[in-house]
């Protein structure tokens, strides 16, 4: 606990903060028997539903929009209710978690979104949410404003016709801008507002226009920007990553099996190409940007390559679904891993438990599962140099 007030403490100081993270993961990972120090970030999947069609998306993707609304369907009524989320931010608030991220799906389709933000804010989390943006309006805004939210991120992957094309909804790139202008015109009123960051999937639709969302960028004043190659698995890794952590049931939360090569097919003349010409470009702008490292973008078509060898993830952070399961990460929920459920019992306990530390210790001998390859983590995008 000491140590967890400490950390966060320093972390105030970003290059500080980097190197006290690696550090908090790697202690347990390599002295103790896969027990881990409280977790420094969890990302709380509030919903699944979602008002976009994203081809790159974990539950959105062609192949798998119809397992997902059928979850939908049937899950429905597990989603947890605000009551449980309460519950569970008391409880990270006492294990001195440092970052709440709110994620989904769409998190504003939650109906007390800005209930659990708030909540989370009042009990000292740095509360980030990733949002596609387009329904922020005006009243929205102004709560997100009023909660006190730290950081947003929006996605953006192109200009308008190549960003409705990834998203597969037409008129998404306006209402996406329109969010935006929303939460930068209360600055202007001389409010304080969130940092405000962007993410971008490098994919096949969209690697020969990345440069252009730098000046999107520049336009509403926006300076951190980190776009990474689009994730993709196989049935094969997903299958043999079952079989290495037991697993009998194809039951799953997402999937990336079957992406298109309309997708994944990354050329990388185009994408060294697109890397000069933003590096050019932000000689001007000062934008911090976060882009696939020259290897990276050169093994992407090896589905089994990683650039990093080994993931500590599980030591300092933990995904929870919107039923309330804990989860070491998104990719093992889409082989349906779960180490527990915080109905059932406290994140507390699960965090230790002895099957999280089974998994954690059979990890650290394996170094990464199959289903880790092309993981965004794993895969680190790195701060480009003017």
């Amino acid at each position: 606990m000491i140590f967890n007030n400490f950390v966060k403490l320093l972390q105030k100081n970003h290059i500080i903060a980097r190197f006290l993270e690696d550090s908090y993961c790697r202690i347990p990972y390599y002295f103790s028997s896969g027990r881990a120090l409280n977790p420094l970030s969890v990302v709380f999947l509030t919903t699944y539903r979602c008002n976009l069609r994203c081809k790159m998306c974990f539950y959105y993707n062609e192949s798998e929009e119809a397992n997902t609304l059928k979850t939908i369907k049937e899950r429905g009524p597990e989603e947890l209710a605000v009551e449980q989320v309460y519950k569970l931010i008391d409880e990270l608030s006492l294990m001195k978690v440092r970052v709440f991220t709110i994620h989904g799906g769409e998190p504003l389709l939650y109906k007390d979104f800005f209930k659990i933000a708030q909540y989370a804010q009042d009990k000292g989390l740095l509360v980030n949410f990733i949002t596609n943006g387009t329904l922020i309006t005006e009243d929205f805004a102004k709560k997100i404003v009023e909660a006190k939210i730290n950081q947003i991120t929006f996605s953006i992957d192109g200009p308008q016709s190549v960003h409705d094309a990834v998203r597969n909804v037409p008129g998404t790139f306006q209402r996406m801008l329109s969010g935006i202008r929303n939460i930068c015109s209360l600055k202007e009123q001389g409010h304080a507002i969130p940092n405000l960051s962007v993410s971008t999937y490098i994919s096949a639709i969209n690697q020969s226009y990345l440069s252009e969302i730098v000046q999107i960028l520049h336009q509403y004043g926006i300076k951190s920007w980190g776009a990474g190659l689009v994730t993709y698995n196989s049935e094969k890794l997903a299958n043999s990553t079952r079989n290495i952590l037991g697993l009998k049931s194809n039951i799953r939360e997402g999937s990336l099996e079957h992406l298109s090569d309309s997708m994944i097919f990354i050329d990388k003349g185009t994408l060294s190409k697109q890397k000069r010409e933003i590096i050019d470009l932000n000689k001007n702008y000062k934008i911090d940007i976060y882009f696939p490292s020259d290897k990276a973008i050169d093994k992407y078509d090896d589905p089994s390559f990683n650039e990093a060898d080994r993931c500590f993830y599980p030591w300092a952070r933990v995904v929870i679904s919107p039923y309330g399961e804990v989860f070491p990460c998104i990719n093992l929920a889409m082989v349906g891993f779960s180490l527990g459920n915080i109905k059932d019992e406290p994140l507390s306990k699960i965090w230790n438990s002895q099957k999280f530390r089974e998994f954690r210790r059979k990890l650290r001998t394996r170094k990464l599962l199959p289903i880790c390859s092309k993981c965004c983590t794993i895969n680190g995008i790195r701060k480009l140099r003017n």
